[in-house]
């Protein structure tokens, strides 16, 4: 018995001290095996400062492990410590249970040039040519439990565009995955950058049929985007802060159809092009999301803020723009991973989008501390513009519907807009904008107003009250303008304006009320889907018509006289008409309120008709006398004038009396008895009617100046020149040419 004990004893002991030996020489075996066929197993070199395997107990421990690049020299993969343990038995239920793993002080250095990665040589050592095997699907179950990973570091770069990102103190803690039914709990933090922290949460359920996920990130800095942004964009800095608290939970089954929701908030965020000019920046943006699904097309906000935007439009002398540097600069290059990965990304939003609407809800907008500039130095005279204060609300905003927005600025600091509008943006057929402007300054306009019409404005103060309606793509409109103490300048002879005919200086003085006010309805109606409709067009023209209507026919604001314009008279009756005296007396009257009026009179004579009648009454008035004599001692009375007048030039008698100076035996017609007169009478008729035109002339102008009283500056009377009165075929008149005497002092 104690033989055989013995022998058994030695026996177990043999074992024990072979097991001991295996376990005790399995480590630095495994480390060496590694090491000498690590580019048989793995393509790169590696090593490993320390390992301990214990396969009873199922613990391996590594220290300082480095896995190199291709060169041999620098560190693609390394860590300090790796610890871990497994449940031995459950490998004989043909599953893996991690109870441990920690790993701690992980460095990881990736780089990206293009298409190509520093981690290439071996995917390609892994990959083989021949086509795998299907494998029957295995039982295997892997679970793990406690998983961390500490300390540990990643460095990417993009050599291409010379951008490097690095995550620091990661920090991963898996408390639990089941993947045999996938049911996991994953935790992971990290630092981004320098300061940025990042934490995650996903949560699946048993057999991954739902997820839950939830991602915070703190002050992350959006210049790590800046590279990629280059490759499109000019820009030399892009700043600013990002921070997020998003969740999202949906079905693992259809990836896309989830619901999230959480916060995102951008602070101090800043734009530069590449000459270092700043385009814009905006102190903050903050957005609550109450629902977003990519499925259902569906995005609500319960708030929306953005405060602090501070941007300017420039416009310089050559039409270029300060974003046009920011916006023309493309650089051409090879598609890269990630475009392809947005192209992918895209068509699959665009095949779950197609047919779908985008419903986009805003239940609280804010958009207030806004400034904008406007500079425009393609006038002769550059145009600055502050647009501040501006403060824009709205609830339940929304793309599909019916919305009201309200708007609040400041106008070059002393001015102040309101607006409210209420309508669906999807089109125009149904909208109603109210615009009030109060305290406008129209000197800050006087650049465009110079463009335009060739005039600076010196002063005013303008008041706008505005209210258009659309229904059913039908356009009612009254647009109501206040302007007070309107100064224009003298006309610049430099400027050759767009609008030449439209003499605002007179315009607005004749406009002005005693007050020295002007008020204005512009009304305007139309239809939105007639092709030849424009807005601005239309509005332009009512303004344009009322200023060409005031200027042509001004006393009409004044006296109610259509036809005002005009002053008609017949040259060969000796005096002017009750009718004509009264119209004149209303031009004198309407000057005499606009004490800055001049009025040029000029008298337009039909001249060919004119000679011609004064020709037929010397030959009516020869022929009177040849049949009485006796008037040659008697004179010519009122009686007898109307008597010669009343003779027909188709009266035998007369034809008789004009046949002796033709050729002719015999006139049969008006028209002969008039060549015959033309042809004798023409020259004293031409002296007759220059005396009479002269004689009107005086007759005017004493009238004015001496009997009502006007001043020579605001009267003036002259005649056509002899090419314009040989070609002027209208009924006679003096047509009145509407000035102030300073514009006429300034041409002269």
């Amino acid at each position: 018995m104690k033989k055989g004990l013995k022998i058994s004893l030695i026996v177990l002991g043999s074992i024990l001290a072979l097991l001991l030996a295996a376990v005790l020489l399995v480590s630095p075996i495994a480390k060496w095996y590694i090491e000498k066929h690590d580019k048989e197993l793995i393509g790169r070199e590696l090593t490993i400062g320390k390992l301990w395997v214990n396969v009873v107990s199922g613990t391996v421990k590594i220290n300082d492990l480095t896995l190199y690049e291709d060169d041999a020299k620098t560190s693609f993969v390394c860590f300090d410590h790796f610890d871990t343990r497994i449940k031995v038995l459950d490998l004989l239920d043909n599953r893996l249970w991690v109870k441990h793993a920690l790993l701690s002080g992980l460095k990881v250095n990736i780089e990206q040039d293009r298409t190509w990665f520093n981690f290439d040589s071996m995917v390609q050592h892994f990959a083989s040519d021949e086509p795998k095997e299907k494998k029957e699907s295995s039982n295997f179950g892997l679970i793990f439990n406690d998983v961390t990973i500490e300390k540990s570091y990643l460095r990417y770069t993009d050599l291409d565009i010379g951008s490097e990102f690095n995550l620091r103190d990661i920090a991963i803690h898996v408390p639990f995955v089941d993947l045999s039914d996938m049911k996991t709990n994953v935790g992971l933090d990290l630092c981004l950058a320098d300061s940025a922290t990042l934490h995650t949460d996903l949560h699946l359920s048993q057999n991954a049929e739902e997820y839950f996920i939830n991602l915070k990130v703190n002050d992350l800095g959006i210049d790590i985007i800046e590279p990629y942004l280059k490759q499109t964009l000019a820009v030399d800095s892009l700043q600013g802060l990002l921070s997020l608290d998003l969740s999202a939970e949906g079905r693992t089954e259809h990836i896309l159809d989830f619901d999230m929701k959480g916060d995102i908030v951008i602070n101090d965020l800043s734009l530069c092009d590449t000459s270092g000019y700043r385009l814009g920046h905006i102190d903050s943006i903050w957005t609550d999301i109450g629902r977003f699904n990519l499925n259902q097309n569906v995005l609500t906000l319960n708030r929306l803020r953005l405060s602090g935007l501070e941007t300017a439009y420039i416009v310089n002398a050559d039409s270029t723009t300060n974003f046009d540097l920011f916006l023309g600069h493309v650089h051409h290059h090879d598609t890269t991973v990630y475009e392809k990965i947005i192209d992918t990304v895209a068509a699959a939003i665009e095949e779950v989008q197609e047919h779908k609407t985008l419903v986009i809800g805003i239940n609280d907008l804010l958009l207030d501390k806004i400034n904008l500039e406007y500079q425009d130095y393609t006038l002769p005279n550059p145009f600055v513009y502050e647009i501040t204060d501006i403060r824009i609300t709205s609830s339940g905003f929304t793309l599909t519907g019916k919305n009201a927005v309200h708007l609040d600025a400041m106008l070059n600091k002393e001015g102040r807009l309101k607006m409210q509008w209420q309508g669906d943006i999807h089109g125009l057929d149904n909208h109603d904008l109210t615009l009030m402007l109060s305290n406008v300054k129209v000197s800050d306009f006087s650049p465009y107003v110079q463009q335009m019409f060739g005039y600076p404005l010196e002063s005013g103060t303008l008041s706008f009250r505005s209210q258009n309606k659309i229904v059913d793509g039908n356009l009612e409109g009254i647009n109501k303008l206040q302007l007070a103490s309107p100064a224009v300048g003298d006309k610049m002879k430099e400027v050759e304006p767009e609008f030449p005919k439209i003499p605002l200086k007179l315009g607005l003085y004749l406009l002005t009320d005693k007050n020295h006010n002007v008020s204005i309805d512009l009304p305007i109606s139309g239809n939105l889907n007639d092709p030849q409709f424009s807005y601005r067009k239309a509005l332009l023209k009512v303004l344009g018509n009322l200023m060409v209507k005031v200027v042509t026919s001004p006393f009409r604001l004044f006296s109610d006289d259509d036809d005002i314009q005009y002053v008609p008279f017949d040259l060969l009756h000796p005096d002017f008409t009750a009718e004509e005296y009264t119209m004149l007396d209303n031009v004198a009257s309407t000057m005499s309120m606009k004490p800055n009026l001049s009025v040029i009179f000029e008298q337009q004579v039909n001249y060919e008709e004119t000679l011609q009648r004064l020709c037929n009454m010397q030959l009516q008035r020869d022929y009177y006398l040849s049949q009485h004599p006796e008037i040659d001692s008697t004179g010519i009375d009122f009686l007898t004038n109307e008597a010669i007048q009343s003779i027909k030039l188709s009266d035998k008698g007369l034809c008789g009396y004009a046949a002796q100076f033709s050729e002719k035996e015999k006139l049969s017609s008006k028209r002969d008895v008039e060549m015959v007169a033309h042809i004798v009478y023409q020259a004293k008729s031409k002296v007759i009617l220059s005396r009479l035109m002269d004689r009107r002339n005086a007759l005017l102008s004493n009238y004015l100046l001496n009997v009502k009283g006007l001043s020579s500056e605001q009267v003036s009377v002259s005649k056509m020149d002899e090419a314009s009165l040989e070609a002027y075929n209208k009924t006679s008149r003096y047509e009145l040419h509407v000035v102030t005497y300073e514009e006429m002092e300034s041409d002269q």
